[in-house]
C-alpha cells in the first residue's frame, strides 16, 4: 500500500481500453512520478512512471473541432502505455504534470510569434496557446549544439529541476511546461512584459526615489528569502536577470535565469566559479578548491551590487572594462569611506554594508534584510538621497557605460571556449532567422541568454554561432 503523500500534487480517474471495454486507471501524480493502479483503495501500484525514468509523454487530441484532449501515452523507450479520458480531467492532470515530465509535439499546444532573445545555443520566443490565446515565454535549446558544450545536458536538466523546484512563486519566472522535439528542447514560462531592470535603467533619467528602490530591493529578497529557503542559489543575479511581468510597473518583479543555479548541498557544484564580474561575490571569484562549498550568501551580495546601482548609480566595483572590474572584484577593491557614500541616508548605507560585506559568514541573510529597519521607515523629506536634489544630473549613466562596452567579450561557464558574448543583454537574433508564423517586430529583451566564467577572459573576438529554429514537427 502507498500513503497519501505530502508531495502528491494531484489524483484522478482514466480508463484503460480494454477488448471488452474501458477498465477505469487510478492516477496519482508526485514531484518525481506518476503512479498507477487500478484500484482506488492504494493497496498497490499497478504501475509506476518515474520522471527520470519516463522518456516523453504524447498527448492525443480528437480530430474534430473543436479540438480536444483525449488522451496521454506515456513512453519510456521501450514501450508506451495509453490511457482515455475526459478534456476536462486531461486538462488538469496536464497542468499538474506537463513541468515534471517531457512532453511531445509543442506545436499541438502553441504557435510563435516572434523571437525575443537569443544566446549562442538557445532562443527566447515569445508564443501563444493555440486554445487559451495566453502568451507565454519559451527558452528553445539546440540539443545538438548542447551535446558540444561540456555539461551542456546535464546544465540544462538542472536548470529544469531548480525551476521545477522554485515554481510556483510570485517573484520567480515560472516554469509552466517543458516539450522535447527532435532537434530542440522547450521550457515554457512566464511572459516578462516589462524588460528588464537593465532596460529600465537605460530609459530612465534619473535615479530611482527611495521608496521606488525600497519597492524593488524588497521583492528580490523576497524572492531570494523563498529560493534560499528551497536551499537553492542563484549564482548570477545581476539587473539582466530581473524582470517586470507589466511594464511600467516595478511592483512585478520576477528574478529569472536558473540557468546557473544549484542546491547548495551539492557541491562539487555544476561550474563551481561562475558570474559576472562586478556581481559576483568574493568567495566565488576567489575560490581555489572547485570541490569546497559555499553558501547562499553568495545571492546576497550580488543583490547589495544592485542596491548599490539603484542607490548611487554606479557599480561597486568602478573599472574601465571587465578586465579591471574583475581584478577589482577579486581583490575586493572599494573605498566604502567615499563622500557618496557619506551621502546615502544611514539606514540605506547600513543595509547595503550589510550585503556588501567581504566576510561571507558576516553577510545578512535575505529574512535578516528584509526585517532591517531600512524597509520599516516610512519614506520621509529628509530621508531622501540627497544626491537626488538634483535629479537631472545622476542618473544610471556611470552603470551603463562602464558595464556595456561593446568590445568586452567574456567566457561562457567554466572557463571553456563554449560561447563568446557580450555584456550587452541580445535583444533579437543575428543573421538570418526562419520565418516563423505571424512574425511581428523584435521587441525588447526577455533575458539574457548569456553567463559567464570567472575564470579568464577571453582577448579574443569569436563569432556567435547561430542555428536553425523550426518547431519540430
Amino acid at each position: 500500500m502507498f500513503p497519501k503523500s505530502c508531495d502528491e500534487l494531484y489524483q484522478c480517474r482514466l480508463f484503460k481500453k480494454k477488448f471488452l471495454g474501458n477498465s477505469p486507471r487510478y492516477f496519482y501524480i508526485f514531484l518525481d512520478k506518476a503512479v498507477v493502479n487500478k484500484e482506488s483503495n492504494r493497496k498497490r501500484a499497478d504501475r509506476v512512471f518515474n520522471v527520470e525514468n519516463t522518456k516523453r509523454i504524447v498527448w492525443k487530441y480528437t480530430i474534430e473541432q473543436p479540438i480536444k484532449l483525449k488522451g496521454i501515452i506515456f513512453d519510456n523507450g521501450n514501450e508506451q502505455q495509453e490511457y482515455f479520458g475526459d478534456d476536462d480531467v486531461l486538462r488538469e492532470l496536464k497542468k499538474n504534470i506537463s513541468k515534471l515530465f517531457f512532453q511531445a509535439k509543442v506545436q499541438e499546444e502553441y504557435v510563435a510569434m516572434q523571437v525575443i532573445g537569443q544566446g549562442n545555443y538557445a532562443l527566447v520566443l515569445e508564443l501563444q496557446h493555440l486554445h487559451s490565446n495566453q502568451k507565454f515565454a519559451s527558452k528553445c535549446i539546440d540539443k545538438k549544439k548542447l551535446q558540444t558544450i561540456e555539461q551542456g545536458m546535464e546544465s540544462v536538466l538542472n536548470e529544469i529541476q531548480i525551476m521545477r523546484i522554485l515554481s510556483p512563486h510570485e517573484q520567480i519566472i515560472n516554469l509552466i511546461e517543458v516539450y522535447e522535439g527532435d532537434n530542440n528542447i522547450y521550457l515554457i514560462m512566464d511572459l516578462a512584459q516589462g524588460g528588464s531592470l537593465y532596460k529600465e535603467m537605460k530609459n530612465k533619467l534619473t535615479l530611482y526615489s527611495r521608496k521606488e528602490v525600497q519597492k524593488i530591493m524588497y521583492q528580490i529578497l523576497s524572492g531570494l528569502q523563498y529560493i534560499h529557503s528551497k536551499g537553492i542559489m542563484h549564482r548570477d543575479l545581476k539587473p539582466e536577470n530581473i524582470l517586470f511581468k507589466e511594464k511600467g510597473n516595478i511592483n512585478t518583479l520576477t528574478i529569472a535565469d536558473f540557468g546557473l543555479s544549484v542546491k547548495v548541498d551539492s557541491y562539487p557544484y555544476l561550474y563551481p566559479k561562475c558570474g559576472t564580474p562586478g556581481f559576483v561575490a568574493p568567495e566565488i571569484v576567489n575560490l581555489i578548491d572547485k570541490t569546497s562549498s559555499y553558501t547562499t550568501a553568495c545571492d546576497i551580495f550580488s543583490a547589495g551590487v544592485i542596491f548599490h546601482i539603484l542607490l548611487l548609480g554606479e557599480g561597486l566595483f568602478i573599472g574601465n572594462g571587465h578586465q579591471e572590474i574583475l581584478r577589482m572584484n577579486k581583490q575586493f577593491q572599494v573605498d566604502l569611506t567615499r563622500n557618496k557614500y557619506q551621502q546615502l541616508d544611514s539606514d540605506a548605507k547600513d543595509l547595503l554594508f550589510k550585503m556588501i560585506v567581504q566576510d561571507a559568514d558576516q553577510r545578512f541573510t535575505a529574512n535578516q534584510c528584509l526585517n532591517h529597519v531600512y524597509f520599516s521607515n516610512e519614506v520621509a523629506p529628509q530621508l531622501q538621497l540627497k544626491i537626488q536634489e538634483s535629479p537631472t544630473k545622476v542618473s544610471f549613466d556611470h552603470y551603463l557605460d562602464t558595464y556595456n562596452s561593446p568590445d568586452q567579450k567574456l567566457m561562457n561557464k567554466d572557463g571553456k571556449k563554449l560561447s563568446i558574448v557580450t555584456r550587452t543583454p541580445i535583444y533579437a537574433p543575428k543573421a538570418s532567422t526562419p520565418e516563423l508564423p505571424k512574425q511581428r517586430s523584435i521587441m525588447e529583451e526577455l533575458s539574457p541568454l548569456s553567463s559567464f566564467s570567472l575564470d579568464q577572459l577571453n582577448n579574443e573576438t569569436q563569432k556567435e554561432d547561430q542555428f536553425q529554429f523550426a518547431i519540430t514537427k
